[in-house]
């Protein structure tokens, strides 16, 4: 993705470039979300061995599963389906092989960019649209998105796990 791609509505593509940063760009927030959980093993990412009990796995599920449930609320969820997990919050994940971490590192890059494709074409009448279940607006839900990654890309980084014990290559 671009992230100097314009969207529909210029007062979006800030969003727009935040999100797609905090998912897997350059953030000054630190690694991103990819840049943090692409580089783990499945066995990693699967330990729940952590300071709060959660998995990064546990909790790349969780973003996937708010990201997929915004483009479903757009209309723009067909390509997601079927979703791979049980739909939730922290569901259980029942297969924690090498090739389903892959699978699932793949279907999170998949919503996001079905996700980006949607709000670079959303139209401003559905921001004000009511999200009943997350008791918010459209336009609400998009402005937490990327902080939402960065919270859990911060939670994974603080768990412990000794694939993350290390310094930033540029410090």
């Amino acid at each position: 993705m671009n992230v100097t791609a314009q969207t529909a509505h210029p007062r979006l593509d800030l969003i727009v470039e935040q999100t797609e940063r905090e998912f897997r760009g350059h953030t000054f927030n630190g690694y991103s979300l990819m840049e943090t959980l692409r580089p783990m093993s499945a066995r990693t990412a699967a330990s729940t061995e952590t300071y709060e009990g959660f998995s990064a796995w546990d909790n790349l599920v969780h973003v996937i599963f708010f990201k997929f449930n915004l483009t479903r609320v757009l209309g723009v969820a067909e390509p997601l389906l079927p979703y791979p997990w049980k739909e939730g919050s922290f569901p259980p994940i029942p297969d924690t092989s090498d090739q389903a971490w892959e699978r699932a590192l793949d279907y999170a890059e998949l919503v996001h960019d079905t996700y980006i494709s949607a709000l670079n074409s959303i139209g401003e009448e559905r921001f004000s649209e009511r999200i009943e279940e997350w008791d918010c607006t459209v336009r609400e839900a998009i402005v937490w998105m990327p902080a939402h990654d960065t919270y859990h890309v911060a939670q994974v980084r603080n768990m412990g796990l000794p694939e993350l014990q290390r310094y930033r290559k540029d410090r």
